[in-house]
């Protein structure tokens, strides 16, 4: 798949609101619905208006890679504070 038809399917793929991207992850609510904390936790995101819209495809691969959702890792700046309750520290 070259380039350009990545970035249709990406621009064909819903948008979803606060409440089902919390329900996806499986992640507080107040998390996507929070300016502060969207951005504290660097979740992508869209701005439409009034709304806040979320694309699937994006979250998971931030989950993936975010300690705060429980991914690999890759956000080296967040603090040990910042992860999700349960969740294990490497030392």
């Amino acid at each position: 798949m070259n380039n350009s038809q990545q970035d249709l399917s990406i621009e064909a793929e819903p948008m979803v609101d606060a409440k089902q991207a919390a329900c996806a992850l499986r992640l507080p609510l107040y998390w996507f619905a929070d300016q502060k904390l969207r951005a504290k936790y660097r979740i992508p995101h869209y701005l439409m208006g009034g709304l806040v819209r979320f694309r699937m495809a994006e979250l998971s691969s931030w989950a993936a890679n975010s300690r705060v959702a429980g991914g690999s890792g890759a956000d080296a700046q967040q603090g040990e504070g910042d992860t999700l309750p349960g969740a294990s520290h490497e030392p």
